[in-house]
């Protein structure tokens, strides 16, 4: 029967409580090597140079093997268990990502392994080889195995596919190059961590100020300073009566610290920017993909040479994956926007500046004032 590694990694996402990333690595680590003979081969190879036990033939894996999760050890569960039952040889994996082994762990699986294995080795995989710990006979770290993934050149597709997809999971959680900390880097450590309460004091400053977009077209600045889901900045929304602000849409003006809420850590590789974003209420989602109005506002806004002199405009939806609530969002990097400020007023007024010539040029687009007098209409909201 096919095995689906989506099938497989989310036997683990309802009911593991202590360790899902190590049981999702798991499960798509195990379909790999079940599915993929090159990788099976390569990974036999890292593990014999590693090993310890020369009586253990792993020059390749025959086509007679069985690859087990969490298969029962008397009570006791190591991660993964590869039998070759041709050779007579058993490998019995233990994964670690950022945790430590428990007591006796590998001690345990190994009292198991003696009286049912004739021929067996215990490897520890885990993030680093600080955690290498209680004398495994092969002790390797996700790098590695990654490393010789990737020194495959095989044709297939599908298994170049397969290795990628699980190269990429490990890279998404942290377990890929990670770089040591640059001793340069700690002379600035305490002024770096005062940038995100500097941007905030600027925030606070001018958030009181009246704006362009307040007043226009229905618009309402919402009274309090927003801090949270990595930016800190001001709302100003579509007023709808009876004191209720709307994201139909709403504009949020400040700084974005942190990516991941909006999925766009790729704009923060300078650092933090400056930023205007535009969110939209639930009901309207789709927009950024079937309103016609809105991709004028977004070639309006692109083609205009008054932004293109200090911002960058980002059309979220038109990449693979992004957050629907925040599809547009303009940019400006901070070493740009304070390049000739010399003090904390003059980065308090360049800033004011720009978000006030940026919220003009928006009001200025013919397509900004058709979309906002379209979202006006009732909507069906749904949950």
């Amino acid at each position: 029967m096919y095995e689906s590694l989506l099938l497989n990694v989310s036997k683990y996402a309802a009911s593991d409580k202590t360790s899902p990333i190590e049981n999702f690595v798991t499960e798509a680590f195990a379909w790999l090597l079940k599915n993929d003979e090159e990788a099976r081969n390569a990974i036999l190879k890292l593990v014999r140079s590693k090993g310890s036990k020369q009586d253990i033939d792993r020059s390749n894996s025959s086509d007679d093997f069985d690859i087990s999760t969490q298969m029962n050890f008397n009570g006791k569960y190591p991660d993964m268990v590869w039998q070759d039952n041709a050779n007579a040889w058993t490998l019995i994996f233990e994964h670690k990502v950022w945790s430590e082994l428990h007591h006796n762990q590998l001690n345990n699986y190994r009292e198991y392994a003696e009286t049912h294995f004739p021929r067996y080795e215990l490897v520890l995989i885990t993030a680093r080889s600080t955690q290498h710990r209680q004398d495994p006979d092969v002790a390797l770290c996700w790098y590695d195995i990654a490393e010789s993934l990737r020194q495959l050149k095989g044709e297939s597709e599908k298994a170049a596919w397969l290795r990628d997809e699980f190269i990429a999971l490990l890279e998404g959680n942290g377990l890929l190059n990670i770089t040591p900390i640059d001793p340069l880097s700690l002379h600035y450590y305490k002024a770096a961590k005062k940038i995100d309460e500097q941007l905030l004091n600027i925030c606070q400053e001018v958030t009181n100020e009246k704006w362009p977009l307040e007043d226009s077209l229905g618009f309402k600045k919402q009274t309090s300073l927003r801090k949270k889901e990595g930016r800190v900045g001001f709302y100003i929304s579509q007023h709808l009566g009876n004191d209720k602000l709307a994201w139909r849409p709403g504009i949020f003006s400040g700084f974005l610290l942190e990516g991941w809420d909006l999925i766009a850590d790729d704009l923060l590789e300078k650092g933090p920017v400056a930023c205007l974003i535009f969110s939209f209420d639930k009901a309207l989602h789709s927009i950024s993909k079937t309103s016609s109005i809105y991709k004028d506002l977004v070639n309006e806004l692109e083609s205009n040479d008054e932004i293109a002199q200090l911002w960058t405009v980002h059309d979220r939806s038109l990449r693979a994956k992004f957050n629907p609530w925040h599809p547009l969002i303009i940019t400006a990097n901070l070493s740009d926007l304070f390049e000739t400020c010399n003090s904390i007023d003059q980065q308090i007024q360049r800033y004011s500046d720009e978000i006030e010539r940026l919220q003009r040029v928006l009001i200025s687009c013919p397509a900004f004032a058709r979309l906002c007098e379209s979202l006006k209409l009732p909507i069906h909201e749904t949950d």
